[in-house]
């Protein structure tokens, strides 16, 4: 192992870099930029970039296997730097740096026209075009989070540089290119597997994939095989990998998230397995033979559940959509997985996802105060297929939907997300600010649109997180004076408390909330009723501003009381009864 110089490193313009397709691609964000820009500013004469660990792939071409991240930012910081110096060359700036030393040293081989430097497969011709030539204006699009992290880290870069003296600049400069570094260079895949393993093994801040993949290649490793097979399975696991890296940049789930589902599919212990990385070392010392063989059907099988996670962000199927909008895919990913690693059929997916959206509403619509995973494991853990074959897995799944259903009706055990238990929630007396009240309202208006208007008619989910607020149509303060003046009813009846809007519990309540855009909240406030009834529904899409007006009394002046909430809550809470009736579920 040896102490040299980044300069060096690149071995006076004849070396080549790439990283390959089974490494993580672009992860730096921009706290990690702006800290590699503090660390420059507060160096004064060293600079130390850490060790990097090397796989020979050809003459003067090396593989990165570890520090690619703080590689790849030196050379698009090498490319910020040049295009800023540039730029001051043409304004007739006194420049000393060597300007196309860096382009060839760093960037592209001058002579050849080549790259020095390769990100990974999928990311390299937007890295070519966005940071080697620096391009204007190129053709490839930014569709993974690696590239929108690379042109992230491009823009802080440039930005800091346009405000910094050229003189720093070039200290800076040379502050990297003298940067100590140790390298290691290893000959063939078994040699890199046991060093990437045992120096990423060792306490090192890395995400749980990130341990359970040096551990994995240490095992094999260790396995006793031939050299010849153990560089079979560090190949197989390598094209797992790269599928892994491919999709972890296309999702936004944590990877380490989708690891502890997937983890939960399959440990065979459900939500009560241990934690992943404790779980799977004991599973793995518990096996004696055939060690490699496990491993290689566990990352295959953690590849797909990528690839499921994917399936279901980008789904356009309206329950997998709605599930999606209560953000709280915990209990369903796990069964989800299942069903595509059991290739359940699409009717059944849906099935599923219907039945989780109905869950997950009831289990945010009281707080998430009781533990549900208990009464979902034992169906997860046995939801696999028949050894005899003699049931389909669609057969197998729909049974098991059919069973969570008839406990949710009548277990005892599930009586916090029962009809009746949802029913208690739903006619709160505070239920403003609760988890789910855009959500339900949401779903309302869908229910009450006009059936002949297809859905591009009805407001998206979307457009109401963007655009839409809670309303409390009789308001928290009324103005000036008695709410009744105003055109609300008391809210505060001394000789029978109930019938007060405050004192009977009744201006939190649902009956009395209402979506509304933002700029429409803010515009009527807590003016009287009749200028807030005059404005609702008035170019607006939302059918129920539109229908508030059945809820009152006809009359010249229209008063909006205990009774007009009272009215609308209990249509609303008969609203939700139906959407979210159980025998929806078929």
């Amino acid at each position: 192992m040896e102490s040299i110089t980044i300069e060096k490193l690149f071995d006076s313009k004849n070396r080549k870099f790439e990283i390959p397709s089974y490494q993580r691609a672009y992860s730096w964000d921009d706290k990690n930029i702006k800290q590699f820009i503090e660390d420059l500013e507060n160096a004064e004469t060293h600079y130390y970039l850490g060790h990097f660990l090397f796989e020979v792939k050809e003459d003067n071409i090396l593989y990165v296997i570890d520090g690619q991240q703080r590689l790849t930012t030196c050379i698009i910081f090498f490319s910020c730097l040049k295009k800023e110096l540039e730029k001051r060359v043409k304004e007739r700036q006194v420049v000393s740096l060597d300007l196309e030393d860096i382009t060839d040293y760093y960037l592209k081989d001058i002579r050849k026209g080549t790259q020095k430097f390769k990100t990974v497969r999928d990311d390299n011709n937007f890295f070519l075009e966005e940071i080697i030539e620096s391009k204007k204006e190129h053709s490839q699009e930014v569709d993974t989070a690696s590239k929108g992290r690379i042109r992230e880290a491009k823009g802080i870069f440039s930005g800091v540089f346009s405000e910094t003296t050229t003189e720093v600049l070039e200290k800076w400069c040379q502050l990297i290119e003298e940067a100590t570094v140790t390298e290691f260079i290893v000959k063939d895949k078994v040699q890199a597997t046991q060093v990437f393993a045992f120096q990423n093994d060792r306490g090192k801040d890395l995400t749980k994939l990130e341990t359970i993949k040096a551990f994995f290649m240490l095992q094999i490793y260790l396995s006793g095989s031939s050299k010849e097979k153990i560089e079979e399975n560090i190949s197989y696991l390598e094209e797992e990998l790269s599928k892994i890296y491919k999709q972890i940049v296309r999702i936004n789930l944590d990877e380490d998230d989708v690891l502890n589902y997937y983890w939960r599919a399959v440990s065979g212990k459900g939500f009560n397995s241990e934690e992943v990385v404790k779980g799977i070392k004991g599973k793995i010392k518990g096996i004696s033979e055939n060690k490699a063989e496990w491993i290689m059907g566990f990352i295959s099988g953690l590849a797909q559940a990528f690839q499921t996670v994917e399936k279901i962000e980008r789904s356009t199927n309206s329950h997998i959509r709605d599930l999606r909008h209560l953000n709280n895919l915990s209990f369903a990913y796990p069964f989800f997985i299942k069903a595509y690693k059991f290739n359940a059929s699409p009717k059944v997916v849906d099935r599923l996802a219907k039945l989780f959206e109905n869950i997950t509403f009831r289990y945010l619509l009281r707080g998430g105060r009781a533990e549900i995973e208990s009464r979902l494991n034992g169906y997860l853990i046995n939801l696999k297929p028949a050894k005899d074959y003699e049931k389909t897995f669609d057969d197998i799944l729909n049974s098991t939907i059919d069973a969570i259903i008839n406990d949710i009706k009548h277990s005892g055990w599930w009586w916090y997300w029962n009809d009746h238990s949802m029913r208690e929630h739903l006619n709160s007396s505070y239920f403003y600010q609760n988890r789910i009240d855009n959500y339900l309202l949401w779903k309302y208006e869908l229910y009450i649109s006009d059936k002949e208007h297809p859905e591009p008619h009805k407001v998206s989910f979307e457009d109401l997180i963007q655009n839409e607020s809670i309303e409390h149509i009789a308001p928290r303060t009324p103005t000036n004076g008695d709410p009744v003046a105003n055109g609300y009813g008391p809210y505060k009846v001394e000789e029978a408390l109930e019938e007060g809007i405050v004192s009977g519990n009744w201006l939190n309540s649902l009956g009395n909330l209402m979506l509304i855009s933002r700029k429409h909240n803010s515009s009527i406030g807590n003016k009287p009723f009749d200028h807030k009834l005059e404005s609702y529904g008035r170019d607006n899409l939302l059918n129920q501003q539109r229908e508030i007006r059945e809820f009152i009394v006809k009359g010249e002046n229209p008063v909006w009381d205990k009774k007009a909430i009272e009215a609308r809550k209990k249509k609303i809470v008969s609203a939700a009864l139906d959407i979210w009736n159980l025998n929806r579920i078929n």
